[in-house]
């Protein structure tokens, strides 16, 4: 994962845990105050720090709310805390439904060799996630996962590498995935 997007997330995440941050916008030396355990705990520069709010603020994710004329503070935004709880990718779940569908979702994809570490990440991640692999590239799942996989995309920057298909037919592979997933 690239720096830019572990600091992002990592100001997110600890918004989203009833953090604040504050920045003296107009300090004389330009650069933000900001509260000692969050630099501590996640020992970036004030500039990336920075940065990072900017990025949430452009997407919705945090707000700016002037405190006084050189102070803002950044707070995280109901969408904020939406995407930080349906994706954080350490505790990223698929939902599963009480009743199946009867739709497989089969994840596909065909990413170049000079992106070997984002494939391997996807795949860790789809085995964490309890998919069944298929072949290297094919992984199947009864649950729905769009969100997620879309997400996955997005951070691991292989957007059109990845696509989910559903179908409701896996002749060969039904039986044994049914008992798998224990939907017999």
């Amino acid at each position: 994962m690239r720096t830019s997007n572990k600091i992002s997330k990592d100001l997110l995440k600890y918004l989203a845990m009833g953090g604040l941050v504050t920045f003296a916008m107009l300090s004389p030396v330009g650069g933000p105050k900001i509260i000692k355990a969050l630099f501590k705990q996640l020992k970036y520069k004030i500039k990336q720090i920075r940065s990072s709010a900017y990025y949430l603020k452009k997407r919705g994710l945090v707000q700016f709310v002037k405190e006084d004329k050189n102070n803002v503070t950044i707070k995280i935004t109901s969408k904020g805390e939406k995407y930080f709880r349906t994706f954080d990718i350490d505790n990223m779940l698929l939902n599963r439904p009480a009743q199946w569908d009867g739709r497989w979702r089969l994840v596909i994809f065909d990413i170049p060799e000079k992106y070997k570490k984002a494939r391997e990440a996807l795949r860790r991640k789809l085995k964490d996630l309890d998919f069944v692999r298929l072949q290297d590239s094919v992984w199947v799942t009864p649950y729905p996962c769009d969100d997620e996989i879309r997400f996955l995309r997005e951070i691991f920057f292989i957007s059109f590498n990845v696509d989910v298909i559903e179908t409701d037919d896996l002749k060969h592979h039904e039986i044994k995935l049914k008992k798998y997933f224990n939907i017999i």
